[in-house]
């Protein structure tokens, strides 16, 4: 486990031992700025890719509200703003499957955070625009992906990254285009690997896994369904359901691997030594097979309890038991 695996076990325990009750989620919140900040400084080149990041964002928003959209121009720079936040929080998750830092954000991650600037301009996209933004995305998932696996930056903040910005565009896209059903079962799809991660991490005090069954010809056939829905084309609802019900079953599946696995490592982990356990015998007073308690004021003992599971040696000898072996005589 990594020096940032082991600050975050012990933070969350502490949380988790006061009963997440709010004081305790106001010293965790004020905990976490400040390892962040100090991992800011650690990975200062990525903290300044973030922040022209976020200069270029704001610039390209100003323009929007220059060409006539100022209530489209302030949600999605407040957007951006919020996604430049979470991305600098979370900066120390750049570290590859070894444990090795990453010293940059890396191409994956950049283009995985231009598919999460796109979230808030899908709502007001034409049909067409809409399918264009899609197959966009679309390209840029499969893109990122081979590109971490290029150039070696697949770390756990890519793979979140990632994952995010499946979920919230497809999601949105799902609630524009789709009937109702498929909205849930696209919504439950991305759903329910965010519960199992949020009680991994803030119940079971363990980092959720780095990687995860994305089911990607099921993938390929929900993003398919949602181009086809927005060109109004025939078996649009069919395949983007199937495709979200295959990914829903897949990511259920991959919870459940992932939490034998986590079983399975925590059972492998060497064990403490245990406590020495003593059965004292009475003093070699004739009295075999009773245990005799005395007050401190030196009375006479309350009570006598048999054990004869001990027998007490002939000589009156002090037994002592440790996981079941004797001493040699």
């Amino acid at each position: 486990m990594t020096q940032l695996g082991r600050w975050t076990r012990e933070t969350l325990a502490e949380l988790r031992a006061s009963q997440f009750r709010p004081r305790a989620w106001l010293r965790f919140l004020a905990k976490s700025f400040e390892r962040a900040a100090e991992l800011r400084r650690e990975h200062w080149r990525a903290h300044r890719q973030s922040l022209a990041l976020g200069a270029g964002g704001l610039v390209v928003w100003t323009s929007v509200a220059v060409a006539g959209e100022p209530a489209l121009a302030a949600i999605g720079a407040g957007w951006w703003l919020l996604t430049m936040l979470m991305l600098n929080w979370h900066l120390g998750l750049l570290e590859r499957p070894d444990g090795s830092p990453l010293p940059s954000l890396g191409v994956a991650n950049i283009l995985s955070l231009g598919r999460l600037g796109l979230v808030p301009v899908l709502p007001v996209l034409k049909p067409e625009l809409l399918a264009t933004a899609l197959i966009v995305a679309g390209v840029t998932n499969a893109l990122d992906g081979y590109l971490a696996r290029r150039r070696r930056e697949e770390t756990r903040l890519g793979f979140w990254l990632d994952g995010v910005a499946d979920a919230l565009v497809l999601g949105t896209a799902a609630v524009l285009l789709l009937p109702l059903w498929a909205v849930v079962i696209v919504l439950a799809r991305f759903a329910l690997p965010a519960a199992a991660f949020t009680v991994s991490y803030f119940w079971l005090l363990e980092r959720p896994p780095a990687t995860f069954d994305r089911a990607r010809v099921l993938g390929i056939a929900l993003w398919a369904g949602l181009v086809l829905a927005a060109l109004e084309l025939p078996f649009a609802f069919a395949l983007a359901g199937v495709g979200a019900l295959g990914g829903l079953i897949a990511a259920a599946a991959s919870v459940r691997q992932a939490r034998t696995a986590s079983r399975a490592e925590a059972s492998a982990r060497p064990q403490r030594p245990g406590m020495l356990r003593s059965s004292i015998s009475p003093m070699a007073s004739g009295s075999t097979g009773s245990t005799a308690s005395s007050s401190p004021s030196g009375s006479s003992p309350r009570s006598t309890r048999s054990n004869s599971s001990v027998p007490t040696p002939p000589d009156g000898r002090r037994r002592v038991l440790m996981r079941g072996r004797e001493p040699a005589p």
